[in-house]
């Protein structure tokens, strides 16, 4: 997570760490629906929301499971494609959105308390995209083409 507060401008500190995680776990319930798990750091599991409320009380709260990171990231457009297969999937075909959830949120956030909301609904956007690549219903028009921001790819930096 250094790198990616680093490259937004923010100080790499615990404290800086915890409040994009508050920023992200306190969203509203349009993420229940899209959302099934969170990979979680090791310090995470010890973090606490500014009211006291731990991290991972929010998150089993909402029914999401709480994993342990191993993934390497992740694009909205290829899940699609790969849902979009008309080869037979006897399972969910999905991967972790970690970074690609985060990065626009981040973006927003920058570490200035005034853009939490921003950066929160920067997060559930990405969250209700994602939702739908692991369907197979994402149609990529989420005006990120116009704007010239990229989330995925060759062209995001992670």
């Amino acid at each position: 997570m250094g790198k990616r507060l680093a490259q937004v401008g923010v100080e790499n500190t615990e404290e800086n760490r915890r409040q994009f995680r508050q920023i992200l776990f306190s969203a509203d319930d349009r993420i229940n629906s899209c959302i099934g798990g969170v990979i979680f750091f090791h310090e995470t599991l010890y973090q606490h929301s500014d009211s006291g409320v731990s991290f991972v009380k929010m998150i089993r709260d909402r029914g999401i499971m709480i994993g342990v990171k191993v993934d390497k990231g992740v694009a909205s457009v290829h899940l699609n494609a790969i849902n979009n297969c008309p080869l037979p999937k006897p399972w969910v075909l999905t991967f972790s959105f970690g970074r690609a959830l985060q990065a626009s949120a981040l973006r927003a956030w920058r570490g200035h308390k005034e853009n939490e909301k921003t950066a929160t609904e920067q997060f559930i956007k990405r969250a209700e995209i994602n939702s739908l690549a692991s369907q197979g219903k994402y149609t990529g028009s989420d005006n990120y083409a116009d704007s010239g921001q990229h989330i995925y790819g060759s062209i995001y930096e992670y």
